[in-house]
């Protein structure tokens, strides 16, 4: 299937045939989601939290302080959940750190009862929203390193309340994204592959 992509720039969105949803994290749209997509092969929405497509930031700090003053987590949350209401055909979410908090918190909502598979990577703010408990299936990938949290303990955490959670060994927040200081090209590499398994195996699973 060859793929296709559509930004998302705002929570009102004429609807498509997207399969697959992408939660951008602070950075936005980059060539970076862009060629995820193109790997993935898929039809994809990619949402991020700005809405102004074609927001650029000098480093991480900037992205990151733009980003609260936005209204943070919680603003972004309730962009995806207005999307995940108005797009009936997604089946996959991916989310990434702010964009992974932010499916998350919308997870126990029947906005994602559609989904039959969300993968979210490095959520740091996860760790706030424990008791959760989703109505779709969710994998949690942390990375090994985080500055602000004790990863292993919060994974720990989520295993016991029978969350699917795990540690990237030997990484640090971003690995999935090659702007981020963090970024760890042999986890990209893995983790890319495997979501391409995973995604070509549900969405198979769907249309049978």
């Amino acid at each position: 299937m060859p793929a296709s992509v559509k930004s998302a720039s705002s929570s009102s969105i004429s609807p498509s045939q997207a399969t697959v949803l992408i939660a951008t994290d602070v950075f936005g749209h980059t060539p970076a989601v862009s060629g995820l997509v193109r790997q993935l092969s898929v039809n994809a929405i990619v949402v991020t939290p700005w809405d102004d497509p074609e927001n650029h930031f000098y480093s991480e700090q900037d992205a990151y302080q733009a980003f609260i003053v936005e209204g943070g987590v919680s603003r972004y949350a309730e962009k995806l959940k207005s999307i995940l209401q108005e797009q009936t055909s997604l089946k996959f979410a991916i989310g990434f750190s702010a964009g992974a908090s932010a499916l998350w918190i919308n997870s126990e909502h029947r906005c994602m009862q559609q989904l039959q598979n969300t993968v979210l990577f490095y959520g740091s703010r996860i760790r706030e929203y424990r008791n959760i408990q989703p109505i779709c299936p969710v994998r949690l990938i942390f990375a090994e390193h985080e500055a602000a949290f004790t990863p292993r303990e919060l994974v720990s955490d989520l295993q016991q309340r029978g969350h699917q959670a795990e540690i990237a060994k030997a990484t640090k927040h971003g690995f999935m994204n090659s702007y981020s200081r963090g970024c760890c090209v042999k986890s990209q590499t893995r983790y890319t592959s495997e979501l391409l398994t995973m995604l070509h195996t549900t969405l198979n699973q769907a249309a049978a």
